[in-house]
């Protein structure tokens, strides 16, 4: 079977580990190999995410191998002013235009392949290899796709998780606020959350396919990745 190894650099530990535990291996059955890594070093705890710095880990493993693909997992609300297609984001937004939440994401996808290309014009077929993922949304926006899992791990009553559920059409749409942010909704209702050792076990325990099955942008990513395998197969 033919397989590809897909580098994804992270803004932080809890997006590493819910890579590394709940995707890699159900992703490795199809020949998906993912090695995600967190932006700049180890140390790095999330935020702070300047194209600058990002680019310097897309260069290097973009040149550690010609045969692998490089990508990204960094939150829109996390992102530096001067990331690329932010300010047409903005200048849309002011103007008074709705924008839907796909329509942000492939602005912002398309503004950052387009800006690793023009500072990385050395690389060959990179185009194809490179594939930005902007979340437009938290991390914890994915735990919400299973609110009764949720609530039984983060000792919450399950009608208090499907009213804030319920508000957005889906998951990804929870982010509209940064007041109402996924990790403030969940201290909020259960008085503490501690991200790296408490989300990953609640992710383990809804499980990847009920993720991709709630979560559209999410899915779209990886099978991306998926039909990278069919092509070089």
């Amino acid at each position: 079977m033919s397989n590809v190894t897909v580098n994804i650099v992270v803004e932080g530990p809890s997006e590493r580990n819910f890579l590394q535990s709940v995707v890699a291996p159900q992703l490795g059955v199809s020949g998906v190999f993912i090695l995600p890594s967190v932006v700049g070093n180890s140390d790095h705890k999330g935020g702070n995410i300047k194209f600058e710095r990002v680019l310097t880990d897309i260069e290097n493993y973009l040149k550690q191998r010609p045969d692998t693909l490089v990508s990204t997992m960094v939150d829109y609300f996390r992102l530096d002013s001067d990331w690329p297609g932010m300010a047409a984001i903005k200048q849309r937004l002011d103007s008074g235009e709705s924008i839907s939440l796909s329509e942000k994401a492939e602005v912002l996808q398309k503004a950052t392949l387009k800006a690793v290309q023009a500072k990385l014009q050395g690389v060959a077929n990179l185009e194809s290899r490179f594939v930005p993922y902007i979340q437009m949304h938290e991390f914890e926006a994915l735990l919400f796709s299973d609110g009764e899992v949720l609530a039984e791990k983060m000792g919450i009553s399950p009608s208090r998780i499907q009213a804030v559920i319920t508000e957005y059409d889906t998951p990804e749409h929870i982010n509209t606020d940064p007041a109402k942010a996924p990790s403030k909704r969940i201290e909020a209702l259960a008085g503490r959350y501690k991200k790296v050792r408490q989300s990953l076990p609640i992710a383990q325990a809804i499980g990847l396919h009920k993720i991709r099955q709630e979560c559209q942008l999410f899915n779209e990513w990886l099978q991306s990745f998926e039909a990278s395998v069919e092509v070089v197969g």
